[in-house]
């Protein structure tokens, strides 16, 4: 069964705890106008731990990836001293990403460092493929 809100006559959202087709029939009984639904979806209880665990992987991914080049990039003879600095750019946004509280906030905070962190640590796992 869906959670279904309906608007009362002050015009408060009032959330439905009957089978909605058993609303509109008493509705319907008593003459009362019907108003447009709306549906809320649900999130899974479990959503919380799987998005942290997935955002805290990627950001800790990013970090050991970028550590791990910067090192390489400096043992080379001539380093790429730009590299070097964008790798040490990413690393410290990965760790100041990591350590900030506000990060593991909320659901939506978590999908935010997903879909932003995600594509950057697979951008740089190719490059080192090439």
């Amino acid at each position: 069964m869906e959670t279904q809100f309906v608007t009362d006559a002050t015009g408060t959202p009032v959330r439905v705890v009957m089978d909605y087709q058993d609303y509109v029939k008493i509705a319907e009984q008593l003459n009362l106008p019907l108003t447009a639904t709306s549906t809320v979806q649900e999130r899974n209880p479990l959503d919380w731990y799987s998005l942290t665990e997935s955002a805290n992987s990627i950001l800790n991914g990013l970090v050991a990836l970028a550590s791990r080049e910067r090192r390489n990039e400096l043992n080379k003879v001539k380093p790429d001293q730009d590299r070097v600095k964008e790798l040490e750019t990413l690393r410290d946004e990965g760790i100041k990403v990591s350590r900030d509280t506000e990060t593991f906030s909320s659901l939506e905070k978590m999908e935010q460092v997903i879909e932003k962190y995600s594509p950057i640590l697979l951008a740089e796992k190719k490059k080192l493929q090439i």
